[in-house]
Formats: C-alpha cells, sequence, structure tokens
C-alpha cells in the first residue's frame, strides 16, 4: 500500500507533435484491502475518460493475511488525513472498520471473471471496493462475492463452480506473474509501454499523463 509519493519510474514522453492520437493501454495493478487502490479507481477514470485503455490486474500484496483477516490499527495520522481528503475530493465514501480482510478469495474471483467478461470484472471490482472501504462488509464471503459478481453481469454460476479450482487459483497467480515480468511489487501501479507509475500521484498529474499517452 503506497502513499501518494513522487514517481520512482520514468516519466511519460512529451507529446508528440503533427500525429494523430493513439489508442493507449495501461496495465493497473491493485489490492481489494489497500485503501490507495480504493482511491487510485479515480485516477483509472481518469486516464479511461482521456482515452486510455485500462486493463486491471489483481495482485495480493499481504499475502500472510489469511481467512478471518487482521485486527486493523488505529487509522490515525497524515497519511489517512490525506486517504480521507483523496476519497471525498473523488467521490468515494470511506468507512473504516476494525478489521483488515483476506482479499486472496475477491482478488481471485476477479481474475476469473476478468478471463470470461473484462467488462463484468471492472464493475465487479467496483463493487467490492465499495463493498469494503464504503459500506464495511466482508470481502471474504463467497455469497457477498457471488452476488456482486451476478450484479456485475458475471457468470456467477460459472465462478461458483470454478471456486478454489485450478482455474480460478491459476488466475490470479498468473497475474501476479505478469506483475513480476513488469517490475510490479505493490499497489497500486499502472504501467504503460516503458513508463509506470508505483503510489498514488494528484489528478493534475494522471491528466497529464494520460494526454501524453494519447498524443
Amino acid at each position: 500500500m503506497n502513499p501518494i509519493e513522487e514517481n520512482r519510474m520514468p516519466a511519460a514522453l512529451a507529446p508528440g507533435t503533427g500525429s494523430p492520437p493513439r489508442i493507449a493501454t495501461a496495465e493497473h495493478w491493485f489490492d481489494f484491502i489497500c485503501p490507495y487502490c480504493y482511491v487510485a479507481q479515480d485516477r483509472s477514470r481518469i486516464l479511461r475518460e482521456h482515452g486510455v485503455h485500462v486493463v486491471g490486474h489483481a495482485l495480493q500484496i499481504h499475502p500472510e493475511i489469511g481467512p478471518g483477516g487482521i485486527p486493523a490499527a488505529p487509522r490515525t495520522g497524515p497519511g489517512y488525513a490525506l486517504l480521507a481528503r483523496e476519497a471525498e475530493a473523488a467521490g468515494l465514501p470511506l468507512r473504516w472498520t476494525d478489521r483488515i480482510r483476506c482479499s486472496r478469495p475477491a482478488l481471485a474471483a476477479h481474475e476469473w471473471l476478468a478471463g470470461t467478461a473484462p467488462e463484468a470484472a471492472c464493475r465487479f471490482a467496483a463493487a467490492v471496493f465499495a463493498a469494503n472501504f464504503a459500506d464495511g462488509l466482508d470481502i471474504e464471503s463467497r455469497e457477498l462475492l457471488l452476488s456482486l459478481a451476478a450484479e456485475a453481469g458475471g457468470d456467477a454460476d460459472g465462478l461458483r463452480a470454478a471456486w478454489d479450482s485450478p482455474a480460478m487459483t491459476g488466475a490470479l497467480a498468473a497475474s501476479k506473474s505478469l506483475a513480476a515480468r513488469y517490475g510490479v511489487h505493490s499497489t497500486p501501479t499502472w504501467v504503460s509501454g516503458r513508463h509506470g507509475i508505483a503510489g498514488l500521484r494528484p489528478r493534475e498529474w494522471f491528466r497529464d499523463w494520460a494526454e501524453a499517452l494519447t498524443s
């Protein structure tokens, strides 16, 4: 989970001159228990609004958190105050709970859905984030995840049948392997071509990056 920080990867290239806009793709890794990833939905939205195709990938950043989760420490201090301001600016309700849940089931469900219906997987991701950070629900609940998958237009029956199968666990492992190939080890991270962003940056920066990517 990264705070708003300086970009540790090369900055985006300056826009070219005289060339038509191009379709750019940004690979984006997230974890449903990462509050910075919750706010990062707004940054991905900015990229999409500027014509960047954002592909979401699940990455479990705390595999040591097992079923049932762990107690959450008090959410106080400058970092959490910053998150509250950023969430409010993005129109994202933020409600802290007393536990940090194991995100593996939700992440694996997302990757399985992404293999069958990417748009449904995108809606599912937004719903899981809202369930965790806006509604304070238990995102480890299989029934909740299946319900959110159905509401997102995904194949909930297929997901139920695939639960804990090699197809579902393998999809999450494949996303982790892809992250390693791109040199991604934290969330949120975006990568487009030779350029990447680790951590949350201001909204204005993402507007500039989107314009550079599509010019």
